[in-house]
């Protein structure tokens, strides 16, 4: 066990001076470490994917200890790569759940205005939750570490440790709002309400693989533990616990057995109960339920075993280090380097060239989130342009599903608000008023400012310096006592229309080339939506905005040091990086990297 060293913000002028090890544009890093990466089970590959009997088994045993438990229960189990493999209802289970955490009672169900609520008050199916439950546990997790929504909770909240006031919001702030179901980076299936943070998901393993998920849905309500570190045993989280009995995270790699900031995350309050013979599948009280929408089928009723084992990945190579590609049913290449369709703009061999920049990175720097303590830094690596369309993807072999979204986000959001039209185009969507927000701040949306994820993320935190309790609300976030993980201010704002299209029963909003779009009025450059959590910078080539780099991964800190690491030969002017901006007294940041980061 292990806490990752304090971080620190640290100049160029600093950064460049080791740039020969580890951002060199030649050769590749001194002593790659490959950790996790020449262990059996560390890539993408299933090695005993889960079978037709594997599911029923995880689903019986579930139903089981609900049974024991005097609880109706929605139960859903999906592989590694989001697939939903089994849905079961339970025999007078609700069928709806209620979003909701706030404490504001304009945000209760009934009164809640989506204009002032977000996503707060609003019914949904509760097939939907255990869905997003059950790929939270897949997707968060690999086979380095073992997240269940419970760890989740932790760290999408306001303050980390829940809590404790006058701390910086959670590490993974904001990335509720990925895989949503209008995503256009649709590697794997999308979570109907992305990724979630109410306990009763857990990650499933086998031969000590990553292989898949278990959500369980049944008290009504979908909302975050406001303190995942208390020890109360919510019987959903009990539920998925025994329905992933044989199929455990092994306890090594579990999260809590891996400090973040020197505090341990959670992972389950429930222990493995003491073992009920399990009910014969044919003998459950319920049935399975096809989960279908107008805008996408989740499931359609049958039971099946693992869809693809590879995850929708194969083997590649960069600079002679072991990486991934994303590729489709047929196994060509989804994203290969191409050239931008900006004049001006980045090369195919550019984006080669910044991608592998990004692995020969990952390989040098230890990982925050991993064990064992040598792994190196697994992420997933995305080249955007300007106008958000993708020029190249790279992983590592056992990057988090999560991150594959989520970098796309990041990088899309550097470019986005770096660009010269953010303003114009926030406004012709309807959400000048965070713009004007922004400007009163002496932040203008217009090319002049070089915004990291990082920077965007500070202004879009409901206290403003981070983590300074008591003070406004910064500019791109909703003000307390309405802010709460489901509304987060602008980044809910992009999605929040396509989002209630969907599940209330639309089509997914499509771009005029056909693509999904989950941003309002298909605001050019965030066609997934966007992300509030470090992990990416703006390119510049001959001092012009040519796109942007996002990462995500195993650690904060470590995705802004592989993002800067990529962008190495195209970054951005130190003049007008955001760090050379000043909001309310408060410097704001641009990337923070870990300190002694190849430490291994």
């Amino acid at each position: 066990m292990r806490s990752p060293s304090v971080s620190l913000v640290l100049v160029l002028v600093l950064v460049v001076s080791v740039g020969g090890v580890l951002f060199g544009c030649e050769g590749t890093p001194d002593t790659p470490n490959t950790g996790t990466a020449n262990t059996p089970n560390a890539n993408f590959q299933a090695l005993a994917p889960l079978t037709v009997a594997d599911v029923q088994t995880i689903i019986a045993q579930a139903v089981t200890q609900a049974v024991a438990s005097n609880v109706r229960a929605t139960i859903a189990v999906v592989d590694r790569g989001g697939n939903v493999l089994g849905v079961f209802q339970m025999t007078n289970a609700p069928t709806t759940t209620l979003i909701g955490s706030s404490l504001s009672p304009r945000c209760a169900e009934g009164v809640a205005q989506p204009n002032i609520c977000g996503l707060e008050g609003q019914r949904v199916p509760a097939t939907l939750a255990a869905i997003s439950k059950a790929g939270t546990g897949a997707f968060l997790s690999s086979n380095g570490n073992a997240f269940s929504t419970r760890t989740a909770s932790d760290i999408i909240q306001e303050h980390r440790p829940v809590g404790v006031s006058f701390v910086a919001s959670g590490p993974l702030f904001g990335v509720q709002f990925s895989s949503l179901p209008c995503t256009d980076i649709k590697n794997n299936p999308p979570l109907p309400l992305g990724l979630a943070g109410d306990p009763g998901g857990m990650p499933l393993y086998k031969s000590g693989s990553l292989v898949g998920g278990i959500g369980v849905e049944t008290d009504g309500v979908y909302s975050i533990d406001r303190n995942p570190f208390d020890l109360d045993i919510p019987v959903e989280e009990l539920i998925a616990v025994a329905g992933s009995r044989g199929f455990e995270a092994p306890s090594g790699i579990r999260s809590d057995q891996i400090l973040l900031d020197g505090v341990r995350l959670p992972y389950s309050n429930a222990e493995q109960p003491p073992f009920i013979p399990t009910l014969a599948f044919s003998a459950l009280p319920g049935v399975v339920v096809p989960v279908i929408l107008p805008a996408f089928t989740f499931f359609d009723g049958t039971l099946r075993g693992t869809v693809d084992p590879t995850s929708g990945f194969a083997s590649a190579t960069a600079a002679g280090l072991a990486a991934r590609i994303a590729v489709d049913r047929q196994g060509n290449n989804r994203f290969p380097f191409r050239n931008s369709p900006t004049p001006g703009g980045l090369t195919a061999q550019e984006v080669q060239t910044i991608l592998t920049q990004g692995i020969q990175t990952a390989y040098a720097l230890r990982a925050a989130i991993r064990e064992p303590q040598d792994s190196f830094v697994q992420v997933n690596v995305f080249v955007v342009d300007v106008d958000g369309s993708i020029l190249g993807y790279l992983g590592t072999p056992d990057a988090p599903v999560f991150g594959f979204d989520v970098s796309a986000q990041k990088g899309r959001a550097a470019a986005f608000f770096s660009g010269r039209n953010a303003g114009s185009d926030l406004r012709a969507a309807g959400l000048g008023s965070f713009v004007d927000r922004a400007q009163q701040d002496g932040i203008a949306f217009d090319g002049s400012i070089a915004f990291s994820n990082r920077a965007v993320g500070f202004i879009h935190r409901p206290f403003f310096p981070d983590g300074i309790d008591g003070t406004p609300p910064g500019p791109l976030s909703t003000g307390l006592p309405e802010w709460s993980p489901f509304n987060v201010g602008l980044q809910l704002a992009v999605v929040q229309d396509a989002l209630f299209t969907i599940l209330t029963g639309g089509q997914v909003p499509l771009s005029s080339s056909g693509q999904p779009k989950c941003s309002a009025s298909n605001i050019t450059g965030l066609q997934n939506g966007t992300q509030i959590f470090a992990g990416s910078v703006p390119l510049y080539k001959n001092g012009q905005l040519v796109g942007g780099v996002g990462v995500s991964g195993d650690g904060i800190d470590q995705d802004d040091n592989v993002s800067f690491g990529a962008s190495q030969g195209f970054e951005a002017p130190l003049a007008i990086r955001s760090d050379q901006v000043v909001v309310r007294e408060a410097r704001l940041p641009f990337v923070k990297l870990p300190r002694n980061p190849t430490d291994f």
